[in-house]
């Protein structure tokens, strides 16, 4: 036997070769606590499929918000609707830079002294595909009593009237979604409004800011004694929103509708509301003039404020949560529940007699993400509640059952059932609980971390333990 035969330094121990591919021989080779390490860093990996179905998320609500503007615009959108207004061309002198005389054309608007609306809106879905939109059919009714006596005082000295061509305005945004002819009468007088083409005087902007204005002339204006009575009355559809603009100088609006879960907008606050029996509400407000903002007459006025989204009350007809925004909300909390599931094995893996292999760590994890994808897709087709019914039953099934092949005993597959289905509870009970999901998923991350910590008390976790038997 030669020197080569004899090895040359001291006798390895048997473990020494599985201690030098674990950590370069650093960590004991069963240590818990690199494996609990690991399983936290493969939770945050499972963050990134989890953001993958939040790109899909954001491109079905895209489409979807897509389909439904297409079909609010096929029944006149996002209406805004003004009551009447008194407008009065006058002829005013004035200069130009090099002193030369010249007439200018100017308008001088009058609110009416008080007003009322009343609003009946009758809903229905409508369906394209797989969304539906809520359509609305409005039939408004306006009344407004003006003081025609205000104009003289309150014109230029230099102004001269053009009382042959007073006219009452009232406008809506799309008159193509109009549903029959829309009347005024004043003092109980008829009157024929017509659609008014862009003629400007001094100052167009109201003009511009509306697509639909409609325009009716006040014959005999200066022989008119005492205020006058204006009533009319719009009917047209619209498409998820409609806002009611305080036309005159203190305005009563009460709102009638079918609709059961309205979202309210606009700068001003109601006076009451209330459910009615057969369904839907009535709303009432009302506007005086200070909270208003807007003078009560003027010259070069633009009737576009009376109609901006802050000068406006606005009903907006929603639905109750839509799946997209219950599925975000779910995602926003994906990777707290991935790790409950990923603490759950861990736990079963200590109290177990096997190991289960990161690879199946990432299973269970890629499952968690395909229970979003499921939800997602179901949720489209069968609404949020029962797609959640759907989609947890399969992956609790799933991820309960592939606990038996992991660690050899049907126990453990019931354990896994019992637990998942509570952390699936929990999900659905954050999703429900809008106001308080952060305080109970606080509270449900602390009491995981506790019970983890408490059954993990006695655990060797550097695994010498193991090392020396």
């Amino acid at each position: 036997m030669t020197m080569d035969d004899h090895p040359t330094g001291p006798p390895r121990h048997p473990d020494d070769q599985g201690r030098s591919g674990n950590m370069l021989g650093y960590l004991p080779r069963r240590s818990f606590g690199m494996k609990l390490l690991l399983v936290c860093l493969l939770a945050l990996l499972m963050a990134i499929p989890a953001m993958f179905v939040f790109t899909v998320l954001y491109d079905r609500s895209s489409r979807a918000e897509n389909a439904i503007r297409e079909i609010s615009q096929r029944y006149g959108g996002v209406q805004a609707s003004m009551g009447p207004v008194l407008v009065l061309p006058y002829s005013d002198r004035s200069q130009l830079d090099d002193g030369t005389p010249v007439t200018v054309r100017k308008e001088f608007v009058l609110y009416a002294e008080t007003g009322t609306v009343k609003a009946e809106l009758a809903t229905e879905l409508k369906r394209s595909g797989i969304h539906e939109v809520p359509i609305y059919s409005a039939e408004i009714d306006y009344q407004a009593t003006f003081d025609p006596s205000r104009i003289e005082g309150a014109l230029p000295a230099t102004g001269k009237p053009d009382w042959d061509n007073a006219r009452i305005y009232l406008s809506m945004s799309d008159s193509r979604a109009a549903r029959a002819p829309t009347g005024i009468s004043v003092n109980g007088e008829d009157l024929v409004p017509e659609p008014v083409a862009l003629i400007c005087f001094q100052d167009c902007s109201y003009n511009t800011s509306q697509r639909s204005l409609l325009a009716a002339n006040i014959p005999d204006l200066t022989s008119r004694s005492g205020p006058l009575t204006v009533n009319a009355r719009m009917v047209f559809s619209g498409g998820e929103r409609i806002a009611l603009a305080p036309f005159a100088r203190n305005t009563d609006i009460t709102v009638v509708s079918d609709w059961d879960d309205p979202k309210f907008e606009g700068g001003y606050q109601r006076n009451s509301y209330t459910p009615n029996e057969e369904g839907g509400f009535t709303a009432t407000w009302s506007i005086p003039y200070e909270a208003r903002g807007i003078p009560g007459m003027g010259s070069g006025l633009s009737i576009s404020d009376t109609v901006q989204t802050g000068n406006t009350i606005s009903i907006q007809f929603v639905q109750n949560a839509t799946p997209y925004q219950s599925v975000q909300r779910a995602l926003k909390y994906a990777l707290m529940f991935i790790g409950f599931v990923f603490l759950a094995y861990f736990l079963f893996e200590i109290t177990s007699h096997q190991r289960a292999h990161p690879a199946q760590y990432v299973l269970v994890g890629l499952a968690q993400s395909v229970f979003y994808l499921l939800l997602l897709s179901m949720s489209e087709q069968f609404g949020f509640d029962l797609a959640f019914i759907i989609a947890a039953a399969m992956t609790v099934t799933l991820t309960a059952g592939y606990a038996v092949s992991v660690f050899k005993d049907r126990k453990y597959g019931l354990r896994a059932l019992g637990v998942f289905t509570g952390i699936y509870g929990l999900i659905y009970v954050l999703m429900r609980l809008q106001d308080y999901a952060l305080l109970v998923g606080a509270l449900a991350s602390f009491v995981a971390i506790g019970f983890t910590m408490y059954m993990t008390r006695n655990i060797d976790w550097y695994g010498q333990q193991s090392e020396t038997d």
